[in-house]
């Protein structure tokens, strides 16, 4: 099974629509259906919109997207990588005009092996790790980085906490579903990183199931009065 599976599914439900607009709408959906199994804060705004955008698309075309879904999870947990950032540059939707191109994979586990050699000697005298990612695209370094501390023998559930924002709402739906079915504990903004104009900020479940907003709290005051 590849990432090709998922794009041939995307590219099925277009048809009245266009393919950035069915990309879009699939990533809006699955980010929405992942965030309210466990996050009543506006549910029930994130309800209303996912059945307007479902309104869209026939009941086949429905079950595409739940299908690609369920494949981006098989995928994710088989080879953890950018499933999404694969997706979106094999189906030509990106607009290098507005900076939209995707660090490839290989190239954010490079940058990850250099940025993270030694993680076990700083969680020593940490609680746990913090990465900061200002445009983190569909999240391909911040899973880099993840996979390379786990490969280091760090548990990313509870030593690793991920903050990622982007301008684009649609890059940080990519984000926020791989990071959520990757388990890690993150909050993805929509957020202007250089005017920090904030828009809403995805909790992943394993951000809010851990208690991280505490953890991060606790860790501030500590920071404040050392």
């Amino acid at each position: 099974m590849s990432s090709k599976e998922i794009v041939k599914l995307l590219r099925a439900n277009t048809g009245e629509r266009d393919m950035h607009s069915v990309f879009s709408d699939f990533c809006s959906m699955s980010a929405a259906a992942l965030r309210n199994r466990f996050d009543p804060r506006g549910h029930q705004a994130r309800e209303e919109a996912y059945e307007q955008t479902r309104e869209r698309y026939s009941e086949a075309q429905w079950g595409r997207f739940a299908e690609a879904l369920a494949l981006v999870a098989i995928e994710l947990a088989t080879e953890p990588r950018d499933v999404l950032g694969e997706v979106y540059m094999q189906l030509e939707i990106a607009s290098r005009d507005q900076g939209q191109f995707f660090t490839p994979y290989s190239v954010c586990q490079l940058m990850a092996a250099m940025q993270v050699p030694n993680a076990a000697e700083q969680l020593k005298t940490l609680p746990f790790l913090t990465v900061y990612e200002p445009a983190c695209g569909a999240g391909a370094m911040v899973i880099a980085v993840a996979q390379e501390l786990a490969s280091q023998g760090i548990d990313c559930a509870t030593q690793l906490h991920v903050t990622a924002d982007d301008l684009s709402l649609t890059a940080v739906h990519m984000s926020y579903i791989q990071l959520s079915l990757l388990e890690i504990p993150a909050v993805v903004n929509h957020r202007n990183s250089l005017t920090l104009e904030h828009f809403d900020a995805w909790s992943t479940a394993a951000h809010a199931l851990g208690g991280w907003s505490a953890k991060l709290a606790a860790r501030s005051e500590e920071l404040r009065s050392a």
